[in-house]
């Protein structure tokens, strides 16, 4: 049985990330629905076990979250119950489940042996590969293969939606790239490794999506700080993450001077993201310490939807309370990613970058990317055979 189970597992795993090429380039938004259904056909699996302290970390903030509900202004006086229908579309709906989905999925993944992970290497460093090499064909051509095959389906796209939608891909790269450099440097694959640079910092650039540039910049001083044997610093990284949470409002009212300097260079979108920040810190002032409520940001519709980035949303819609959680969440993962090596930790610190300046908080695909984060992390970190010098199929 135990064989049975961890077959499955493996396979289950193998085609979830088999999937994330694909849904890289082509659709970033299924990863809000291969991963939960990855978790759902692994429920059967699932035997409870001593309570994991970074997921009960998110049990608080998940139900917190859902008892602001009861002051949050987008719901009724009659309480999010009355809007059941629409629960889809409401974080209150969805929380729950993807935290118990995703909790399920990491787990067992976690509980395979290191010889089934490690087969799981290949499937993925060919998939990340492919995606750098798509990217770089669609930077340099301004997304022409992408425009061909919304052509072929019969269902074309203006160019600048092209590029849009094509620079979606750059953010999941952006979290790929480091599990994957890991796989690569493990195995002297140096030129594969260089393609791989060149496909995750150019196609942002050519496609103007500066917030995956920014996450591997920063990313990229944790990891070689890290990777030297800095192995004291994951605390200081986890500190200083947790600090840029707990102050993140106080930050940018501080930055109003740099921001007035900077805006009138920086483009109307970068421009705009400014004044959400600016505005949303302002919010953040009126209800400190319990927070607007979940989907608080909602109320502030059409000015913004959300504030574009995760501390300043906790803050806005959970407040001190919620902000205080989210900080503890970072420090235990960052202690955890720690044990992985400096490839988890980097690519850690580039999910919390872009989620610094991008999307929404409670984003489904963007939730679900970060799991797959965490699990490429967990495949990378398994030990190669000494006689490993080559990617096996």
């Amino acid at each position: 049985m135990q064989g049975w189970g961890e077959a499955y597992k493996y396979w289950v795993l193998a085609v979830l990330i088999g999937l994330s090429a694909v849904t890289a380039y082509l659709w970033p938004y299924g990863f809000s629905a291969f991963t939960p259904i990855a978790g759902i056909v692994m429920i059967p699996l699932f035997r409870v076990r001593r309570p994991d302290v970074v997921f009960g970390v998110l049990l608080l903030l998940c139900l917190y979250a859902l008892g602001t509900t009861a002051w949050s202004p987008v719901f009724s006086s009659s309480g999010p119950i009355e809007g059941y229908a629409d629960a889809e579309t409401q974080t209150w709906g969805k929380l729950p489940m993807q935290l118990g989905l995703y909790a399920v999925l990491t787990l067992l993944a976690a509980s395979l042996p290191a010889e089934r992970l490690r087969r799981l290497k290949a499937p993925f460093v060919v998939g990340a590969m492919v995606v750098a090499v798509v990217l770089l064909v669609e930077g340099i051509s301004g997304a022409a293969l992408y425009r061909t095959l919304t052509e072929a389906i019969g269902d074309p796209t203006r160019p600048d939606l092209a590029i849009r939608n094509v620079a979606q891909g750059t953010y999941a790269l952006a979290l790929m790239f480091w599990p994957a450099l890991r796989i690569l440097l493990d195995r002297e694959r140096k030129r594969a490794a260089l393609l791989l640079t060149a496909g995750v910092l150019i196609p942002p650039f050519l496609l103007s999506a500066m917030a995956p540039l920014a996450a591997v910049a920063v990313s990229g001083l944790v990891w070689g700080a890290v990777r030297r044997g800095e192995v004291r610093l994951t605390a200081l990284i986890g500190g200083a993450l947790a600090t840029v949470i707990l102050l993140a409002p106080w930050i940018v009212l501080a930055a109003e001077p740099l921001f007035q300097m900077i805006e009138p260079h920086i483009g109307a979108s970068w421009a705009a993201r400014l004044e959400i920040w600016r505005f949303s810190a302002e919010q953040v002032l009126e209800h400190p310490l319990f927070g607007w409520g979940v989907d608080g940001s909602r109320a502030f519709l059409p000015f913004m939807l959300h504030p574009h980035s995760a501390p300043l949303q906790l803050w806005l819609e959970l407040g001190a309370i919620g902000a205080a959680l989210a900080a503890g969440f970072w420090m235990l993962l960052i202690r955890r990613a720690g044990r992985l090596g400096a490839h988890a930790v980097a690519a850690a610190v580039s999910y919390f970058v872009i989620g610094g300046l991008s999307f929404g908080v409670w984003q489904e695909w963007w939730l679900g990317l970060g799991v797959m984060t965490v699990i490429w992390s967990m495949v990378a970190a398994q030990p190669e055979p000494e006689d490993a010098s080559v990617i096996e199929a």
